[in-house]
């Protein structure tokens, strides 16, 4: 088939890859304007000989336009970022196809693997749908699961899925092909949507949150996202990785109460949890500066500083 495939960074450039070793016809690649920096849809195009498009509005009349011109069959998105619009949903007589990196209708919207890992998800499924009008409303016709391991970080959770996103994808391309694709629509009842996350969210306060609840958000916004965060003597302490322990160790939540090289063993609201990397916003090892009965971010120790 005749392809015109919009991506971006990881996700993007192993579908495409992936698309043109199927056996497809890629005929323009539509990258993100910043493209050359962040990601490498736009070079492997320029690399195999592909018109690349690096529009800054992919609706805009002139892009629909150039599109249109190359008579493409199917036009396919995966990571690309901006929300496409009839008449660009139109222009391909097999329909739009969007890899979305969540289960549907539960999780659209956002950062959905981010999202699913704070949630404490046992399992990820990644979708592939023919686009509407509406946001991630589209029919499935294409998924894959994988399971989430106690520890895994939204890193994992992502190298996994881009290993699982070409199959899926190229998977559907020949059922659309052959004209075997089966429909799913969305049961509305059982629909959310998730929100984008920015970077202040990640702030952990020790009294708030389980410590179940407090792993699930260190691993899911563990690099290369900003990290989860909390604040000691009035600096912020970036979590990077963290464990659950085995049994039930009580305390005060927010006291640190054991500190050696095994990491830092800090109470949560109802139990503690290990903090086994974690860092100043120096970049240095907090670790090692921290002590035994040192106080994190709680509530109460806020409102205690409050004239």
């Amino acid at each position: 088939m005749r392809v015109v495939f919009a991506g971006n960074q990881d996700r993007g450039l192993a579908c495409l890859r992936a698309v043109v070793e199927a056996g497809h016809d890629v005929v323009t690649v539509v990258a993100h304007p910043e493209a050359s920096a962040r990601g490498g849809v736009a070079e492997e195009g320029d690399a195999r000989g592909i018109p690349v498009l690096r529009p800054e509005d992919a609706n805009a009349a002139d892009v629909v336009d150039a599109l249109g011109a190359v008579s493409p069959n199917v036009l396919i998105l995966a990571g690309y970022g901006q929300i496409l619009r009839a008449p660009l949903l139109e222009l391909c007589p097999r329909g739009a196809v969007n890899l979305h990196g969540g289960r549907l209708p539960q999780y659209r919207g956002s950062s959905p693997m981010n999202w699913a890992l704070i949630n404490g998800e046992r399992e990820i499924a990644l979708s592939a749908i023919l686009l509407d009008a509406g946001v991630d409303t589209g029919d499935v016709i294409g998924e894959r699961s994988f399971a989430v391991g106690d520890d895994d970080t939204i890193a994992d959770v992502q190298a996994r899925a881009n290993e699982l996103f070409p199959e899926l994808l190229v998977d559907v391309l020949r059922q659309i092909e052959e004209g075997t694709a089966k429909r799913r629509v969305q049961d509305e009842a059982e629909a959310a949507y998730w929100p984008l996350r920015f970077p202040d969210d990640g702030l952990i306060a020790w009294d708030q949150l389980t410590a179940q609840q407090i792993h699930n958000r260190v691993r899911a916004l563990a690099p290369p996202y900003p990290g989860a965060f909390t604040l000691w003597r009035g600096r912020r302490v970036t979590l990077l990785r963290s464990k659950l322990e085995s049994g039930r160790v009580m305390g005060e939540p927010g006291r640190v109460y054991a500190a050696g090289r095994n990491g830092l063993l800090v109470c949560a609201s109802d139990r503690c949890l290990r903090v086994t990397e974690a860092v100043l916003d120096d970049g240095s090892d907090f670790t090692a500066v921290v002590s035994r009965y040192d106080e994190l971010a709680t509530v109460r120790k806020l409102l205690l500083q409050v004239p």
